[in-house]
């Protein structure tokens, strides 16, 4: 395969990824072709929240043991983590003090938030699923004030 045919290729994967995300998840993301990434669009659909790797895995498990997990991203670089959300049903997404000191960011509504292809399960914690629910984004943010003042 030529290095055209090779990018020709890589261009359809992600044209297929972002419609399948749009068509079977109601998700709007798009494809950035000039860096090979998938974007999600935040504010109508879902929400999405960043957390630092070493606080992430905590907030996980939290959700996942109270049965409010949905899906997480990881970053190609295993820094960042992403919990994709409900909504948030305020008209400005704010994070507390504490939350921001400890570098959680809530992606704000416009915003976006770099997604992993569906089949690139390494960075999925939880991938997302057709019929998946996701969390209210409160319940996240909770789940993330509990993790901070956990002793550690």
């Amino acid at each position: 395969m030529s290095p055209r045919e090779a990018a020709d290729a890589r261009r359809l994967d992600l044209v297929a990824a972002a419609n399948w995300y749009r068509l079977t998840l109601g998700w709007p993301v798009n494809f950035d072709a000039a860096h090979r990434r998938l974007i999600l669009h935040t504010g109508d659909a879902l929400d999405a929240i960043t957390l630092p790797n070493e606080l992430a895995g905590t907030v996980v498990q939290d959700l996942e043991r109270n049965l409010q997990a949905g899906p997480v991203c990881i970053d190609t670089t295993k820094t960042w983590w992403t919990v994709l959300t409900e909504p948030c049903t305020r008209a400005h997404a704010d994070i507390a003090p504490e939350l921001r000191s400890r570098r959680v960011h809530a992606v704000p509504r416009g915003g976006q938030a770099i997604v992993a292809h569906p089949q690139d399960t390494p960075r999925w914690r939880r991938a997302p699923e057709p019929d998946g629910s996701l969390p209210p984004w409160a319940t996240v943010i909770t789940a993330a004030n509990r993790a901070i003042r956990r002793p550690g």
